[in-house]
């Protein structure tokens, strides 16, 4: 059995028990600040009320904060619902695809392989605090009670969680309700902000030797780079030629080069150029600074990593873990010696065009094979696409300033257009599936830090609050029940309502209640099989 299901069954067995003796002494269970709550437990306290009153007393300043809070929630709202559509339509492509495991799904550190035991659990705890200490001040600050603070606990710990006085809240108007509702969220959104900032300024006082080297990111299993076993977090210097009576040239130097966002390896040389039915020798140097040479010759150029499914590529049966040797378009032979050169083309490119695409073969020591295949573009961005993707050998390369500016920068290579500030944000989310913490700590050796260990142990948390602060504030603005967005949707369509003329009170809140229920039905379904296509 999976290890983290194992896990989970252990929490399961223990959680029973305790869940069944509060339900039947609700009484005794009090008295160990313990209430049924739903299949919940909530571990009921009475901390941090007293910093709630005292903040509370800047009531102008709150009026100020609800407003705000109320722009975010709704832009985060937005861009809730912007991630389920773009999920869910992406649910067909996942079907058959490797599932990534119930771990992922839980937000519990050391036990979620993305997140750190130590930072994960001071981040979790500062975010989910955070989050509803400004619940809290928020109901304080509009003169209703906090009834008491704690944590909701069910089969694994769920978060923090302040309780207002229901009956006070529900005599307050529209605009208190929902300036507590959000307040959560804007607070969770300003600490992550706060934290990016401290992020960066704090990288700025990093420096590098090797600003663009080609440093190894990662290195795909079974390709060219691993079977050589060149490492990860190298830095790769120079490269030399094997020739066909066995002798190797002369080493000459290497340099990145890099096209939309992607590197690869080329000759400083402008003469010199990689050919994948070739086989070089590389250097690199690794943290302990030797020189080292690689074991065997590998051949260079643009390695086909994945091939998307239903693509002009796919429907053509061009394989993966092969070479582009060459496209002919027009007439015009392009060979390709890395991976720029075929970004290059492409983007010259246009939809409906048929073009040859050449691949070679992996060369195992009996030779390689060359294959053509003719393949009609299909559309992607108004150029033409192909479906593949690329990188140099098996190899991800990232100079070193690069990776410090996208460790730091959330909006790394953003467009002119809007949607794309979104989706540069979201991709830095999934920084961590990809090991950035924000620097991963096998290429921290590439970089000069103040402080040593100390500065990357502050960097590290910083980037944990951040990452989950946003991700808590991102989470709660999905509009279903019970989490915060719910609550906002069902503020907002009342308003409406109130706004296209239904002045009566209670049908306009029955009307809102109706549609807001709807909402949230259908979104936790969405939400819910968006879950399991990742985890089936």
């Amino acid at each position: 059995m999976n290890s983290a299901y194992l896990v989970l069954l252990v929490l399961l067995i223990i959680y029973i028990p305790i869940y069944v003796w509060v339900w039947k002494n609700p009484e005794k269970a009090k008295g160990f600040h313990l209430v049924k709550y739903g299949p919940c437990l909530m571990i009921s306290t009475r901390i941090g009320i007293g910093l709630m009153d005292r903040l509370s007393k800047y009531t102008r300043f709150w009026r100020f904060f609800g407003f705000i809070s109320k722009l975010i929630s709704a832009i985060l709202l937005f861009l809730m619902l912007y991630m389920m559509v773009v999920a869910i339509l992406a649910i067909p492509s996942r079907i058959g695809s490797e599932s990534i495991g119930i771990e992922y799904a839980l937000a519990i550190p050391g036990f979620n392989p993305i997140l750190p035991l130590s930072y994960g659990i001071v981040a979790l705890l500062i975010a989910m605090a955070v989050h509803e200490f400004g619940h809290g001040v928020q109901t304080r600050a509009n003169d209703a009670d906090v009834k008491s603070t704690g944590l909701l606990y069910g089969v694994v710990p769920l978060g923090a969680y302040v309780e207002p006085d229901d009956e006070q809240m529900r005599t307050k108007s529209r605009r208190v309700q929902m300036d507590m509702y959000t307040a959560g969220i804007s607070v969770n959104t300003f600490l992550a902000i706060f934290c990016m900032i401290l992020l960066v300024f704090s990288c700025g006082q990093i420096s590098t030797d090797d600003p663009d080297a080609a440093g190894v990111s990662s290195v795909d299993m079974n390709s060219p780079a691993y079977l050589a076993e060149i490492p990860a977090s190298a830095l790769i210097m120079s490269a030399a030629v094997i020739m066909d009576d066995g002798t190797v040239s002369e080493f000459h130097e290497l340099t990145t080069v890099e096209f939309d966002d992607i590197f690869s390896l080329d000759f400083v040389d402008p003469t010199l150029d990689f050919d994948p039915r070739e086989k070089y020798i590389l250097e690199y140097r690794m943290e302990d600074g030797i020189h080292r040479t690689s074991d065997e010759g590998i051949q260079i150029g643009a390695f086909i990593k994945t091939v998307t499914v239903g693509s002009a590529a796919d429907k053509a049966g061009i394989e993966y873990g092969t070479f582009l040797q060459s496209m002919t378009i027009d007439g015009t032979v392009y060979e390709f010696g890395g991976c720029h050169e075929f970004k290059e083309v492409m983007e010259t490119t246009y939809p409906g065009q048929e073009i040859k695409v050449t691949t070679i073969s992996m060369d195992t020591g009996e030779g390689y094979e060359l294959k053509d295949y003719y393949v009609t573009l299909t559309s992607k961005g108004g150029v033409g696409f192909l479906g593949l993707s690329v990188n140099t050998s098996g190899m991800s390369l990232i100079t070193p300033e690069a990776y410090l500016d996208r460790a730091t920068d959330p909006f790394y290579n953003v467009t002119e257009e809007p949607f794309s500030y979104v989706q540069s944000l979201l991709s830095y989310m999934s920084g961590p599936f990809n090991g950035m913490t924000p620097v991963h700590e096998d290429v921290r050796w590439w970089y000069d830090a103040p402080a040593g260990e100390i500065f990357w142990i502050i960097m590290s948390l910083l980037y944990w609050i951040f990452w989950l602060d946003l991700l808590l504030a991102i989470s709660n603005a999905l509009p279903a029940y019970p989490f915060d967005g719910g609550f906002i949707f069902a503020g907002g369509i009342n308003w409406l309502l109130e706004r296209l003329g239904v002045k009566d009170e209670a049908k306009r809140q029955t009307m809102s209640d109706n549609v807001s229920n709807a909402v949230s039905n259908v979104t936790m379904f969405a939400f819910v099989m968006v879950i399991l296509s990742f985890l089936l």
